[in-house]
């Protein structure tokens, strides 16, 4: 399931109209306040709006509010990034755990996307790389698990009914001609 941004429904307006909500924008004070904004083409508040659903604006929202602390082992990854700054600094990273990267914190979901969860903040958190790859291991290996028991269990009705059925085919038949 990818990330998208909602589609521009105005992107066609003149000048002075939000691309967004479709209105005009008006200066909010001074001589021309009234008058239609022309070197305007959102409204301010729609530019909030419309960058809440970039994955990159969430991002950086998340990282300020978490400052890079791992949600499950409580690693600062900021800070771990300026101690280890310098000349064999990937080496020092690979003993921990980290791979060579820019960021040492992911963005990860808490109900994961597949099990319905949202991009909303409120399931974002920030995890260490080692911590995310551990916890994107056991969510796999769960659903794995869970999708082998439905099978499974789906197998067993499957079986039931065809023991069931198998067994009346084998009895006598008490209606109509032997005695």
């Amino acid at each position: 399931m990818k990330h998208r941004r909602p589609e521009i429904r105005f992107s066609d307006a003149p000048r002075g109209t939000c691309r967004w909500c479709g209105e005009s924008i008006r200066h909010e004070s001074g001589a021309k306040r009234g008058l239609v904004d022309r070197r305007r083409r959102w409204h301010p508040i729609c530019v909030e709006i419309y960058n809440a659903t970039d994955p990159r604006a969430l991002r950086q929202r998340v990282r300020r509010r978490d400052r890079g602390v791992c949600a499950l082992c409580r690693v600062n990854t900021l800070q771990l990034r300026r101690q280890l700054k310098g000349r064999g600094m990937w080496a020092r990273m690979r003993e921990r755990g980290f791979v060579p990267r820019r960021s040492l914190w992911e963005l990860d979901h808490k109900i994961p996307l597949v099990d319905g969860g949202t991009h909303e903040l409120s399931n974002l958190q920030t995890l260490c790389v080692p911590c995310h790859r551990k916890k994107s291991a056991r969510e796999q290996r769960d659903r794995a698990l869970r999708a082998r028991s439905s099978a499974c269990d789906a197998v067993a009705e499957g079986a039931g009914t065809q023991t069931s059925s198998a067994r009346r085919s084998s009895l006598p038949s008490t209606s109509g001609g032997h005695q």
